[in-house]
């Protein structure tokens, strides 16, 4: 076994990410190039080449060599066991990563797991994933929470699907170091079946806290020759799977007291006759999409890059993916929080053709949206708007809605002015209870706290993203420029 020693800094990372590496080379680089590309820069890559035979020990090689960040060990062929175990000998960060090497991340994985278990306190982070069949992504995830659950709350979710790879991989989850060393927690290389279940289990019963992270931040690619694609009768699954019982058995006994152990002892099990699974992307259900629709992308080419408003295109996209990170977290739709994050930084309300024109989007589009929101007393709608709704409702084309809009828009005082407007007139004759709604606006209602500190969250995250690199007084300098940039741009629509 030899390591190719890279530059390293005195200060541990605060992420040591390791990727076990055999025979990869077809999809190696994608694998590597999404970890470089964190939006953080506070990580160590530990590639562990397990004696390949075709060029994956020369990408790793050429990977260390082009970034300081990257450290490299080639050992004979021991198995995976082994080489993510070597790769934990050596790791130096205050929480560990792992990713296969025919998978990807998204940019901001490290990120979110890292600031979870922060804020949280969580002694491991879980999050959803995509599962990737072909050209089809399918987001998974089972833990419909979001605050910070005990271990005996997860296994109670485990008990009910405890063959799912939600549970039972590595590659979706953030552990910290400390726990692992403390307690000497390593792969059986003995095993060559649900080693990382176990793993996963022998560190659960030495937490205190789990956050359930409701944001799909690993593409998990189904390889041919991987052991779900093998064709296993059920026999064989359960000879295995006697391999493992007895430390499945360890765990929920560790965890639960003895009346609940004996009251759930038929569903632990029951773990002997589930077979293992991720559910295939299926392309009729909702949770699947073409690959490449499934999050916000931008399109990095020439003609982005040299127009002239190529960066505010990036910036808007950047922000849009600042967004969907909020949606995906809040079981909401990207435009449900995109109506909520104009409501919030507008100051609660806004006139309904405001909304339409800041988002570009059609009102016959927007209208669901607002109606959704409404539903869920997250936001409140105003009568006009709401007569609107109705209008649009029963219009069958495009062409019918603007003239609807057109008849409407002035005698029910629809404008951005006319609702703020209407606002002054409201808060002199009433008050401004937030049970009082001017005619015809959106105003935000009951929306969660929670809700509101992630949006908040969001546009700091963009902020830093796009000013990572510039000096404090850089930083200052450049929102001062910025703003004197957009001030003159909205002097030309100052008629309006």
């Amino acid at each position: 076994m030899d390591e190719m020693v890279t530059t390293a800094t005195d200060a541990a990372p605060k992420v040591s990410i390791i990727v076990p590496v055999y025979n990869a080379e077809a999809h190696l680089e994608r694998c590597i190039a999404s970890i470089l590309a964190q939006d953080i820069d506070d990580f160590e890559l530990i590639l562990v080449d397990d004696g390949s035979t075709d060029a994956s020990g020369t990408i790793c090689d050429i990977a260390a060599r082009d970034d300081e960040r990257v450290r490299v060990i080639h050992q004979d062929n021991a198995g995976v066991s082994v080489a993510r175990n070597v790769a934990l000998d050596i790791a130096r960060g205050t929480y560990l990563q792992f990713v296969d090497a025919d998978d990807w991340i998204v940019a901001e994985a490290s990120r979110l797991m890292v600031r979870a278990a922060e804020e949280t306190g969580a002694d491991m982070v879980i999050t959803d994933f995509f599962r990737i069949v072909d050209k089809l992504a399918s987001r998974k995830g089972d833990i419909d929470l979001d605050r910070t659950i005990t271990p005996e709350e997860y296994a109670d979710f485990m008990i009910e699907n405890p063959a799912d790879y939600y549970y039972g991989v590595l590659w979706n989850k953030l552990f910290r170091r400390d726990v692992v060393e403390q307690h000497h927690l390593r792969m059986d290389p003995e095993l060559s079946w649900c080693e990382d279940f176990i793993f996963n289990m022998e560190y659960i019963v030495h937490t205190h806290r789990i956050y359930p992270l409701r944001v799909p931040v690993y593409y998990y690619v189904k390889t041919k020759g991987s052991l779900v694609n093998k064709s296993l009768s059920m026999a064989n699954i359960v000879r295995m799977k006697l391999s493992v019982v007895e430390y499945y058995d360890d765990f929920f006994r560790r965890l639960y007291d003895e009346a609940d152990y004996e009251a759930r002892r038929g569903e632990i099990r029951g773990f002997l006759f589930t077979y293992p699974h991720d559910d295939s992307a299926i392309g009729v259900l909702p949770s699947t999409k073409k690959l490449g629709r499934e999050r916000v992308r931008a399109q990095v080419t020439p003609g982005t890059e040299r127009h002239p408003l190529g960066p505010l295109y990036f910036i808007q996209k950047a922000w849009l993916r600042s967004l969907q990170a909020v949606a995906d977290r809040f079981d909401l739709e990207l435009r449900d929080v995109q109506v909520l994050a104009y409501l919030h930084f507008a100051g609660g309300m806004a006139g309904l053709s405001e909304l339409v024109d800041f988002l570009d989007v059609p009102t016959v589009t927007l209208a669901p949206t607002i109606a959704g929101l409404a539903a869920k007393q997250i936001v409140k709608v105003g009568p006009n708007v709401s007569a609107v709704f109705d209008r649009v409702a029963e219009a069958d084309d495009e062409s019918k809605v603007a003239q609807v809009l057109r008849s409407l828009s002035d005698k029910l005082d629809l404008g951005p002015k006319g609702a703020h407007a209407a606002e002054t007139r409201l808060r002199e004759s009433r008050g401004d209870g937030e049970d009082t709604i001017p005619l015809a606006t959106i105003r935000l209602y009951k929306m969660p706290r929670h809700l509101t500190d992630a949006l908040d969250r969001a546009a700091d995250d963009v902020r830093e993203r796009c000013f990572k690199g510039l000096s404090a007084t850089e930083q200052k300098q450049a929102e001062a420029l910025f703003k004197r940039v957009g001030d003159n741009a909205r002097r030309l629509f100052g008629e309006s």
